[in-house]
C-alpha cells in the first residue's frame, strides 16, 4: 500500500471525482443511557429512522465537502428512502443497482452519549457483484479516488481493486473487519482503520495510549495507514514516519457515522488534489468532530465552510507523538 500524490495518477480522468463502491442501509436508531447487559431489556429515550450504510454515508460526506461523487451500490425495492438525502445533495446515483426482489440493507443502532452498538442485515448489499464493478469501470472514466469498505461481498472489493489499481487512489476501510489477502494489500494505496481494526490487522492487542500506539505503527508492515482514534484524533503513517493529528474537543451527542464522515472528508480532500496526507487527515478529523455534535449517521449541515471555521479555531493541530 502506498499513498500517491495526485500528479502520479492518470491525468485527465475525473479530476475531483470520487467513486464509492459500498453499502446502503435503512437505519433504525435508539438513544439509550447505556448499552444493555446480556439478557437485559432497557428503555430507549428516543428513536429515529433514516438512510445509512457505510458506503452511502461516505458518499454523502464527500459530496457535501466538495467532491463530485458517484455511488455504486445495490438497493432493494424500498431503497428510495435510504437515498433521498444523497439525491438532494447531488450524489450521482446512476450506478446504483436496484433489485426488485430483495430488501434494502437494514441496521439497528443503540446509541449512548459516548458509544454505540450496531447490528446490520446485508439485504441487497449482498447482491452487489464483481460484474457490476467491472462493467462500471469499463464504461466510465476513472475517478481520482475510489472508496471501499467491507459491508459488501469480498469479491466486489477485489474486483474494484483490480479495476482501479494504478488508475485511481484506492482507499480501503476494512470495516467490518475481515482478513485482507495479498492481492487486496498490494492494490490498496491507503488503508483507513480504527484502533480495533488495526489490532485485528496486526493480530495482537495494541496499547490505547496514542504515543505508544504510534511506536507500534511505525514498526508495522509497510504501507500508508491512517488510524482513527475517536476523541484522540488520528495517526498518519507514511514510510516510517508517524504524525499525530490532534482532535478538537467537543461534547459528543452521537458518535454513529463519525468514521464514515471522516473517510468521506478525507476522500474529498484527496480528490481535490491535496497531496499532504496529514493535512487532509486534519480536515477529516474536523469533519468527524462536526459529525458527533448532531444525532444520526449523516450531518445535514456538514460543509467546507463549517470545516474551515472549525479548523481556524483549532491551533497547533499536528505534532509528533
Amino acid at each position: 500500500m502506498h499513498f500517491r500524490e495526485s500528479g502520479e495518477r492518470e491525468s485527465g480522468e475525473g479530476a475531483g471525482r470520487v467513486l464509492v463502491v459500498g453499502s446502503v442501509n435503512l437505519d433504525t436508531g435508539y438513544s439509550v443511557e447505556r448499552l444493555p447487559r446480556d439478557g437485559e431489556t432497557i428503555t430507549s429515550t428516543g428513536a429515529r429512522e433514516g438512510g445509512g450504510g457505510k458506503g452511502a454515508n461516505q458518499a454523502l460526506a464527500a459530496q457535501q465537502l466538495g467532491a463530485a461523487v458517484s455511488l455504486l451500490a445495490c438497493v432493494g425495492r424500498d431503497g428510495d428512502r435510504a437515498l433521498e438525502d444523497l439525491a438532494a445533495a447531488g450524489v450521482d446515483l446512476g450506478p446504483v443497482v436496484r433489485h426488485p426482489d430483495a430488501p434494502t440493507g437494514r441496521a439497528v443502532l443503540l446509541v449512548t452519549p459516548s458509544d454505540n452498538a450496531i447490528v446490520v442485515h446485508p439485504g441487497a448489499n449482498a447482491l452487489l457483484t464483481a460484474a457490476h464493478v467491472t462493467d462500471h469501470a469499463a464504461h466510465t472514466p476513472a475517478p481520482q479516488v475510489v472508496i471501499l469498505q467491507h459491508e459488501i461481498p469480498p469479491e466486489v472489493v477485489a474486483a474494484a481493486v483490480r479495476a482501479y489499481r494504478g488508475r485511481a487512489l484506492v482507499v480501503l476501510n476494512p470495516s467490518p473487519y475481515r482478513e485482507l489477502d495479498d492481492e487486496i494489500r498490494a492494490g490498496i494505496d491507503l488503508l483507513v482503520v480504527n484502533h480495533g481494526e488495526l489490532s485485528d490487522l496486526l493480530g495482537r492487542e495494541l496499547p490505547a495510549d496514542p504515543a505508544d500506539l504510534a511506536q507500534v505503527l511505525a514498526g508495522a508492515p509497510p504501507g500508508d495507514v491512517v488510524v482513527t482514534l475517536g476523541p484522540h484524533g488520528a495517526l498518519v503513517r507514511q514510510g516510517t514516519t508517524v504524525t499525530s493529528v490532534r482532535p478538537v474537543p467537543v461534547d459528543a451527542v452521537d458518535t454513529v457515522g463519525a468514521g464514515d464522515t471522516f473517510l468521506g472528508a478525507l476522500a474529498a480532500q484527496l480528490a481535490q488534489g491535496v497531496a499532504d496526507l496529514p493535512g487532509a487527515v486534519r480536515h477529516a478529523v474536523a469533519a468527524a468532530t462536526l459529525a458527533v455534535t448532531t444525532r444520526g449517521a449523516r450531518n445535514p449541515d456538514l460543509s467546507p465552510t463549517a470545516v474551515r471555521e472549525l479548523l481556524a479555531a483549532t491551533p497547533c493541530p499536528e505534532g509528533r507523538p
